[in-house]
């Protein structure tokens, strides 16, 4: 069964934050984060997984429910 698409942020005793966008293709990770990447500020390194090769098959994250 496939889950549902979700956002996992890990915080490291550093304080290094990664976000891996789970269950989104394409581009579509990208902008699922774009809230957190903009709130978190400076980017360090980014890196693309292999779905974000894949062809975008979710849906927007406007039409996601989000919760809090």
């Amino acid at each position: 069964m496939k889950s549902k698409p979700h956002i996992d942020v890990w915080i490291s005793p550093e304080g290094a934050i990664t976000i891996d966008a789970v269950g989104y293709s394409g581009n579509s990770c990208e902008e699922a984060t774009r809230f957190l990447e903009t709130e978190l500020g400076t980017i360090g390194r980014k890196q693309r997984t292999r779905d974000w090769y894949r062809p975008n098959t979710t849906r927007t994250p406007n039409s996601l429910e989000q919760t809090s």
